[in-house]
């Protein structure tokens, strides 16, 4: 631990060092700058100074030529305006000489500038005694030209001189920084390439094994790498790795007996649940069905009772016509409840069907004729307007009868109206096409798609039905190879299409011919 500690301080020294040099560098340049800057305008400011006193000397004397009275008359003012003139530039000189004594630079050059400045300063004071001495006398004095011209120069000079020498001294310590940099920038390479090889890889290989052990991956293993301290945290993770290894081994097979304990209990379980789910389910659907198919015919054999009775002098033939089909409706009753006890016994929600040529002519015409009375004592009517002498199909008769039963019985329970029921049957390329039409109130379009699913009901919900005609309606259909389709508008009527396979017609042999 004492050797990591001596490197991490051995490191930390260098970049104190990497951040210190750069910064000792630029501090010196920027006050090396700014020293040849304020020599610069020192100089500037001079140089203005005896412009300004050139161009007041000119424009004094040709205000002396153009207006030589006014001239006289102001000739005090013009002399204060000199030596004001004068006294500044004077003031700039002095602060030139100033800042060149406070400059760190050597002793014989230092005074030799100085020296300079002073002569300057000289030369200033006979600019002003000889621009003096032109303005009081009657003869013009012009060696104060010479000498303005003079002291112009040698400020321009110096403070050329002073701009070159700020910009060579900026560009040198521009390059002794870049130098800098760069020494400084590979040093901390190699330094970052020692810290990587010695703290941050060992670091990132303890790092991944921590997050692969928080993930349960219990065999990962830190690599033995580093310096000292790191190869002892690696060894010791190691081992406790493979401890928490073992042990997770082990509450893995516990855990694996349990969880084979419980899903096989819960099978069990799940079993008895369906078994259970699907009784009563079967029940329910057993009971709906049931009390769904004994309505209609119980329904036509209470109607067809009652309208006989109510004939107090019905001839005998009516009175056996309306006992047969009580009877007849009976004997359906009684097969349909021996249907729905096997289908609940075998706990299969299908329909037994018995598939044989069938006359689907008289089948219709029948089921037609057990609601003829009813409807025309409710002051409609039901016939069959357009159909062969004969068109047989492969079926069940008793189931297709069954179909037409339901159809007509919705026609006559969902109308407001006296129901009027139209039924046409028509072979249509292989298939027996069976079409009843009614004038009642018709089904919202959005009803539609959902009227052929059990317990679905219109919006409308008139009569007293659970929902499951069309249902079976079309479960009975398709066990019959066909197919059952339904359009309707409301205010016009409903129109339902049973399609049922024609049976094919054969062909004579050659030993029936005659």
């Amino acid at each position: 631990m004492n050797a990591l500690r001596l490197k991490l301080w051995i490191a930390l020294a260098f970049v104190l060092f990497t951040v210190a040099v750069p910064g000792v560098v630029a501090n010196h340049a920027v006050k090396v700058v700014r020293a040849q800057h304020a020599r610069s305008e020192a100089s500037s400011q001079s140089l203005s100074a005896f412009q300004r006193l050139a161009v007041l000397g000119y424009t004094l004397q040709q205000e002396r030529y153009t207006n030589p009275a006014d001239f006289r008359k102001n000739e005090a003012l013009y002399v204060d305006g000199v030596r004001s003139h004068v006294t500044n530039a004077e003031r700039y000189l002095n602060a030139e000489i100033k800042m060149i004594s406070e400059t760190p630079l050597k002793r014989k050059f230092r005074a030799a500038q100085i020296e300079e400045e002073v002569h300057q300063r000289q030369t200033l004071q006979r600019i002003g005694a000889s621009l003096e001495k032109s303005l009081k006398g009657d003869k013009p004095d012009t060696v104060w030209e010479d000498l303005v011209f003079e002291a112009i120069k040698v400020e321009e000079r110096e403070a050329k001189e002073y701009r070159r020498n700020s910009v060579e001294t900026f560009q040198g310590v521009i390059d002794t920084l870049t130098l800098t940099v760069t020494i400084v920038g590979i040093c901390g390479l190699l330094v970052v390439f020692w810290g990587q090889r010695q703290l941050v890889r060992p670091l990132g290989n303890l790092w991944q094994a921590t997050r692969a052990m928080a993930d349960g991956d219990y065999q990962k293993r830190v690599p033995i790498v580093g310096t000292t301290e790191f190869r002892t945290i690696a060894e010791s993770f190691n081992t406790m790795a493979s401890r928490v290894e073992a042990g997770a081994e082990a509450m893995k097979r516990t855990n694996e007996e349990l969880e084979r304990a419980v899903a096989q209990r819960t099978n069990e379980l799940a079993s008895t649940n369906r078994s259970l789910e699907r009784s009563n389910r079967l029940r329910q659907q057993f009971l709906a069905d049931a009390s769904h198919e004994l309505r209609t015919p119980l329904s036509i054999m209470r109607s067809e009772a009652e309208i006989t009775l109510r004939d107090r002098e019905a001839p005998p033939e009516d009175l056996r016509s309306a006992l047969d089909r009580i009877v007849r409706l009976s004997e359906l009753m009684a097969e349909m409840i021996d249907d729905m006890l096997n289908l609940a016994r075998a706990e299969e929600p299908m329909l037994h069907t018995h598939i044989e040529p069938v006359d689907a002519v008289a089948a219709v015409r029948e089921s037609l004729e057990d609601f003829h009375k009813v409807i025309e004592a409710d002051g409609g009517s039901i016939s069959l307007i357009e159909a062969p002498s004969s068109l047989i199909v492969e079926g069940d008769e008793t189931r297709l009868k069954q179909v037409i039963r339901i159809v007509v019985d919705n026609a006559v329970c969902y109308s407001s109206d006296a129901p009027h029921v139209d039924a046409t049957i028509a072979a249509v390329e292989g298939y027996a096409m069976i079409t009843i039409s009614d004038h009642g109130d018709g089904i919202p379009a959005e009803d539609l798609p959902y009227l052929f699913q059990r317990f679905r009901r219109g919006s409308r919900k008139t009569g007293s039905g659970q929902g499951l005609g069309l249902s079976i309606a079309r479960s009975i259909t398709e066990a019959m190879g066909g197919t059952i389709s339904l359009s309707s508008q409301v205010n016009t009527g409903t129109v339902v299409t049973i399609r049922l396979p024609l049976v094919p017609a054969r062909e004579p042999t050659d030993g029936m011919n005659l």
